[in-house]
């Protein structure tokens, strides 16, 4: 099909930014894509998209999901192009097309596994028409970009393309309702043996029935509202066709059809497990073999800006992403660090650095985060830092969490300074993602002990 002249002038100036950007070591990300969609704003309907074009959207394991997913195509030879190195709003998928396409709009790789996200789906979805859609899952974020769960329900309910497959977390009550004639294939997670399922947390995003609106009966909750519930009047968690029955030596135990698979976990986290079913219920309904599908897994590894350990003067040290102003990320991440053995130390890094160039002033965020499971006496000491540590401190009191085990301090990268480690055998380091070179700077330090 003929296509207008506008668009060929967006490739060609388009590719001669990216290539000059290169050459000025910077990474063509974004800017490329931005430039031409003000240029012409019906770029993206053009392109002739690859063989399988696959969408990976959620609040929470986009980055994640769509990573695993595409080493797992890599493995198993499907030639793809993917946004793991960001911008997943509308700019960033822009740029990459225009960097990937030839110079008439189409693709020499077969496929494309897009990190889409969830705010900006109107905007892109339905111009790429995804074959596929993996939902991770829809929970409450920041107030500032997401308002609420069922604003963002509507946003993506209303822009997925009728051919679109979707994968989706039935024990997610929100997105497991998304595009309802769709064909569609669930994960999950039951009940694991010696859990104690989540019951003291602040937040849960879906309480009543959504056809009658009644109060819903879980049987059982990992964290937030992810788990499986029914009402009086009918209405139940779906189905579940992926389902995680064990996590035991590193392996998530999965029954499909009434047979067992197994597949290495990167880790034991319970949001990880989510993170591997999700790829897993995709590429076994993609069309992959279990046999390929294990091996594949067997080499995966969680990106290491969302989780990262190494040993530091004899200590075993953690860090993870903990998504300033997403209550639910952070929550989750402070339950992982109650459930750790052993003594801990904990440094929290949490002011989100890029909002901060914008003045936000909202920390009713930190009000809705679990940091009561902070408070257990295995918590040796709490270091909180940056221009907000005061609040934080405020917070943490709220929350019943010892004054004598709080330091606080202005700068992010003193935070290590402050340590004790005679009182602690494990570190445990919470931030944000656009705190990643204080991050970069508190590892040297750490690395640096003896």
């Amino acid at each position: 099909m003929k296509k207008p002249i506008r668009f060929y002038i967006s490739v060609l100036g388009a590719k001669i930014m990216i290539k000059l950007m290169r050459l000025m070591k910077r990474n063509a990300t974004n800017l490329p894509g931005e430039i031409m969609l003000i240029f012409y704003p019906d770029l993206l309907k053009h392109f002739d998209m690859p063989e399988n074009v696959i969408a990976v959207t959620g609040t929470n394991g986009k980055t994640t999901v769509s990573n695993m997913i595409g080493n797992i195509l890599k493995a198993n030879g499907y030639d793809i192009i993917n946004n793991s190195f960001g911008g997943n709003v509308d700019t960033g998928i822009a740029s990459l097309l225009l960097d990937n396409c030839t110079l008439s709009g189409g693709f020499k790789k077969d496929t494309a596994v897009l990190e889409v996200d969830e705010r900006s789906a109107a905007r892109v979805l339905p111009y790429v028409k995804p074959d596929w859609l993996v939902c991770t899952n829809l929970q409450r974020d920041s107030m500032k970009r997401n308002a609420h769960t069922e604003f963002i329900f509507n946003i993506l309910n209303s822009n997925i393309p009728e051919k679109t497959k979707l994968i989706l977390n039935g024990d997610d009550l929100i997105s497991s309702r998304l595009a309802e004639k769709n064909p569609r294939t669930y994960f999950g997670i039951d009940r694991l043996e010696n859990e104690n399922p989540t019951l003291d947390n602040l937040i849960c995003d879906i309480v009543n029935c959504p056809v009658c609106g009644n109060k819903l009966e879980f049987s059982f909750r990992h964290y937030n509202h992810i788990g499986r519930a029914k009402c009086s009047c009918g209405f139940s968690s779906p189905d579940i066709d992926f389902d995680v029955k064990a996590s035991e030596n590193n392996e998530a135990v999965i029954m499909h059809n009434g047979n067992e698979e197994r597949y290495k976990l990167p880790n034991n986290r319970i949001t990880d497990l989510y993170n591997t079913v999700a790829a897993v219920t995709f590429s076994r309904t993609f069309g992959l073999s279990y046999e390929q599908v294990a091996k594949a897994m067997s080499e995966v590894k969680v990106v290491k800006s969302r989780y990262d350990s190494f040993n530091a003067g004899g200590k075993e040290v953690l860090v993870s992403l903990a998504k300033g102003q997403n209550p639910v990320a952070c929550s989750g991440v402070c339950d992982f660090i109650r459930r750790e053995s052993g003594n801990k130390a904990v440094i929290m890094i949490l002011e989100d650095l890029y909002d901060s160039k914008r003045t936000s002033e909202n920390i009713a965020w930190i009000y809705e985060t679990d940091f009561e499971f902070l408070k257990g006496d295995d918590i040796k000491q709490i270091i909180v830092g940056g221009k907000r540590a005061d609040d934080y401190m405020v917070r943490l009191l709220i929350a019943g969490i010892d004054k004598d085990k709080i330091v606080c301090c202005r700068n992010e990268t003193d935070t290590p300074s402050h340590l004790k480690p005679e009182l602690f055998d494990k570190l445990i380091i919470m931030y944000d993602l656009f705190n990643v070179e204080s991050l970069n700077s508190i590892k040297e330090q750490l690395k640096n002990w003896r």
